[in-house]
């Protein structure tokens, strides 16, 4: 809303100003403003009293589409998913699967998708707090358990869905990138969805794993990971 305002407030000054400017005299200060705003959020989201489930809804939901589209970048640019490939090259996928990302890979969506979302949404600690409680649920659908939701699989993510998307299986290959909610997948065609019985094997079609410690702090350059589509 803001930055709509200063726009249309920069448009009425180029037609009657005060003294003429030099072209692009307000270039630094938009630029600048996206710095500003992420120590304060474009969006006010309002969480008192009874907006505070609807706006947890937003913030959950617009996470989940940027963590989506974070995953789907993993997959297709070849230095994020000779990190992010790490992560699929348990072909023992449990519950212990879900923490296991390449060390490097924190920092980067620090300085992405979290950056982004501190620009986008000035949330207060309840909100943070709830959805920081969301994110335990993405440690069942690693878990080694025969369970899927069947008709209802666009609801939430289940062990099912998402042993597709880790699949070794060339037709599961970028299917499923879904973290909480696979509506996402459904609304942008990257959805697979699971036949009754169908659970496959887990793990990198190459058979890489690592097998060490520092095969695993080393992972990008030691695993030559399926290269990507």
């Amino acid at each position: 809303m803001l930055l709509a305002i200063i726009l249309l407030a920069l448009a009425i000054e180029k037609r009657h100003p005060l003294e003429q400017q030099p072209a692009g005299a307000s270039r630094f200060n938009l630029a600048y403003m996206v710095i500003y705003a992420a120590s304060g959020g474009l969006i006010d989201l309002d969480a008192s009293g009874s907006m505070l489930a609807p706006a947890f809804i937003v913030y959950a939901f617009c996470m989940d589409f940027l963590e989506y589209a974070f995953h789907r970048v993993q997959h297709h640019v070849p230095a994020l998913w000779a990190m992010h490939s790490f992560h699929h090259s348990d072909a023992a996928m449990n519950a212990s699967t879900t923490t296991r990302h390449y060390w490097a890979e924190a920092g980067i969506k620090a300085l992405s998708i979290y950056l982004l979302a501190g620009i986008l949404f000035k949330t207060n600690l309840v909100i943070l707090g709830m959805y920081g409680i969301l994110g335990l649920y993405h440690v069942f659908p690693h878990m080694n358990v025969r369970v899927g939701f069947g008709r209802y699989w666009m609801l939430f993510n289940s062990p099912q869905y998402h042993r597709v998307h880790h699949s070794v299986q060339a037709e599961h290959f970028n299917r499923n990138f879904a973290g909480l909610f696979p509506v996402f997948d459904r609304l942008f065609g990257t959805h697979h969805i699971p036949r009754a019985e169908e659970y496959p094997p887990t793990g990198l079609d190459t058979g890489k794993a690592p097998g060490t410690l520092l095969d695993a702090l080393t992972w990008p350059v030691r695993s030559k990971a399926r290269p990507v589509p």
